[in-house]
């Protein structure tokens, strides 16, 4: 009992540190500091990967693999700021080269946007029962629309609709120009319509949540593997 008490003190010792003392205990041979690191970014990682790859199951490999890549570079970050944009500019690369492997083709069928619009219309903002199960529909409904985004146009709308991402980290994350990051967001709002990109920007869906039992199993899986190095 004592032992968890403990393990979660350090849990939230850890999440109030900054990126910049996180790195500098990692560097110094605190490998447990990098749990800090984790759990700040896995819910954006997951959004990037899960936003290239199949399944759940591919994009938390593809992460773990983000992670132990990051943790061997660490001493080439110049700029602790940058630590988001290149940790995400790693998974995505993780994710493609999972991609490349397991090829795939995908496309949209606008008759299925339909029911999503529908649906959309006719949400609700209380708390009413028929209003949160309309939400979680809509939030799933949502999730499989964005998946069959083609891939171009699916990553630029996770950064900049989901994530928020700026269009100068956008751009510098997927390596394209700030002009191609526009065009594309703007093509994929209006392959998920209008209504779609409104009302993902003002309600408080939480599209690819990442965190209970995936999250810890992620961490748990670096953490091993970086014992064993």
């Amino acid at each position: 009992m004592i032992s968890l008490v403990k393990e979660a003190s350090q849990r939230v010792s850890l999440i109030d540190l900054s990126d910049q003392e996180l790195v500098v205990r990692i560097i110094a041979g605190d490998a447990n500091a990098y749990e800090g690191i984790m759990r700040r970014y896995n819910q954006r990682l997951f959004r990037v990967t899960r936003g290239i790859l199949d399944n759940d199951a591919q994009a938390m490999d593809a992460i773990q693999e983000t992670y132990l890549k990051a943790f061997s570079q660490l001493t080439t970050l110049k700029d602790i700021n940058a630590l988001p944009a290149w940790l995400t500019s790693i998974a995505r690369r993780e994710a493609l080269q999972y991609l490349r492997r397991n090829k795939r083709n995908v496309s949209m069928d606008p008759a299925q946007m339909e029911p999503v619009i529908a649906l959309a219309v006719m949400m609700k903002t209380d708390d009413q029962p028929e209003s949160k199960m309309a939400n979680d529909q809509l939030k799933s409904l949502l999730e499989s629309c964005i998946d069959k985004l083609p891939s171009t146009f699916r990553e630029v709308f996770i950064l900049r609709s989901i994530e928020q991402c700026s269009v100068n980290e956008t751009a510098n994350i997927l390596e394209i120009s700030e002009a191609t990051v526009k065009t594309r967001l703007f093509r994929a709002k209006a392959l998920l319509q209008q209504q779609l990109s409104l009302h993902i920007q003002e309600s408080n869906i939480a599209l690819y949540e990442f965190a209970g039992h995936r999250c810890d199993a992620i961490v748990q899986g670096v953490l091993t593997r970086l014992a064993q190095s």
